[in-house]
């Protein structure tokens, strides 16, 4: 199941930049445009708050500040905004603004939801499945990510594709599992198409079929999901389902690495240490397989290890 967790400011904004920027929001792109949502906000229109929260967010024509945007997106939810709601619960998940605390994102995730904000069902609905902030209840995950998922939340159906192909919350069930990943991947969200794609190179729930399993995993990585660019990059590894391409391995694994998937950092690493699809460096194999030991990879923390009683690393061979 997905972490709410990320252990990267960097990608964490990428990744916010896809989530928290609201859908069609005209987000300022000149002074003017930007003093136009400040006097909205003052004004009492929570939309443009939050529209200010998620400029800031990215730092699109103002600072890149997680503070002022936890302010903004505070404002708006407090104006009955349910998208500044939701992306205020994603900054209490992650600590990001405001101090860390899954309780506090479970409030805004829930005002978030019952202001009919998908995505913010979604989130509520992932907390629910990790316990965190909440009692750990795969009932209320599904719950919650059915009617995320209702609300046209791309995340939500992703996720409850995935409880379905987990038997979490509701039966075990492949097909539905296939039918609400392809909603949420249909709605441009990356873990979804990550997650249709491992049922396409399964063959669970509908026809085993490898071509399309690339397609969407290319889809989730270019939607900035890191397991979709980590599963991309082990076909290109592998070779078996297309042709072996050690270059295109590396692009993919290293992505997935700045999105926040360890495994991908673990096999950037290994990557770096063998020479394949790049010169052997043994400095960036340590930084990838130091990242990913931080994202709790085991097989990085490991292959640290074993380089550091050899006295590998530091510097470039």
């Amino acid at each position: 199941m997905m972490s709410l967790l990320p252990k990267s400011l960097l990608a964490f904004g990428l990744l916010l930049a896809s989530v928290l920027v609201p859908s069609g929001a005209a987000l300022a792109a000149n002074n003017s445009e930007l003093q136009t949502l400040i006097r909205k906000c003052e004004a009492q229109n929570g939309e443009a708050c939050t529209e200010l929260g998620a400029l800031h967010i990215v730092g699109l024509g103002v600072p890149l500040d997680y503070s002022k945007a936890a302010e903004y997106y505070t404002k708006g939810c407090e104006l009955q905004d349910g998208s500044a709601c939701g992306s205020l619960g994603t900054l209490y998940a992650n600590g990001l603004g405001v101090p860390l605390d899954y309780s506090k994102a479970a409030e805004y995730y829930t005002k978030g939801c019952e202001l009919q904000d998908g995505s913010a069902c979604g989130y509520l609905g992932t907390l629910y499945a990790n316990g965190q902030g909440v009692h750990l209840d795969y009932t209320k995950a599904a719950k919650y990510c059915t009617k995320g998922c209702e609300l046209q939340g791309g995340y939500a159906c992703g996720y409850l594709g995935a409880l379905y192909a987990n038997g979490q919350g509701v039966p075990l069930d492949y097909t539905k599992a296939a039918k609400y990943c392809t909603k949420g991947c249909e709605l441009q969200n990356g873990y979804a198409c990550a997650r249709l794609g491992s049922l396409y190179a399964m063959g669970q729930g509908i026809p085993l079929d490898y071509t399309r399993a690339v397609k969407y995993f290319t889809k989730g990585c270019e939607l900035l999901d890191g397991q979709a660019c980590r599963l991309l990059g082990g076909i290109y590894l592998k070779g078996e389902i297309v042709t072996q391409d050690h270059a295109r391995a590396v692009k993919y694994l290293t992505k997935g690495c700045e999105l926040l998937d360890g495994p991908a950092c673990s096999f950037s690493g290994a990557l770096y240490l063998s020479g394949k699809g790049v010169p052997r460096d043994y400095s960036r194999a340590i930084v990838y397989l130091t990242k990913g030991c931080e994202l709790n990879d085991a097989a990085s923390c490991t292959a640290l290890s074993k380089l550091a009683k050899i006295g590998l690393g530091g510097v470039a061979q």
